[in-house]
């Protein structure tokens, strides 16, 4: 894996989250689900309570941070292994 496949995995998970974490601002600050409304697109809040996605849903922001953290680590830690096993 280059150098550049990983600067772009790292800049669409870092987009992903944050915009998540605007959007769930955003719908903090207005006291509504529906957020940005044009004539091209809306952007409406929606929980997705699914088995997969209800599976770590937890109302602990520490403890849904400390799960992405985990999961930063050990994609470093493969990304590690990975540059390690080229030579």
């Amino acid at each position: 894996m280059r150098l550049k496949d990983i600067i772009i995995v790292s800049l669409i998970f870092l987009l992903d989250r944050i915009s998540k974490i605007y959007v769930i601002h955003l719908d903090e600050i207005l006291l509504n689900s529906e957020i940005i409304t044009s004539k091209f697109i809306n952007i409406q809040l929606i929980w997705n309570e699914g088995v997969a996605f209800g599976l770590f849903a937890f109302d602990d922001k520490s403890f849904y941070n400390l799960i992405t953290g985990f999961i930063i680590i050990i994609i470093l830690i493969l990304i590690y292994f990975i540059r390690r096993s080229r030579g």
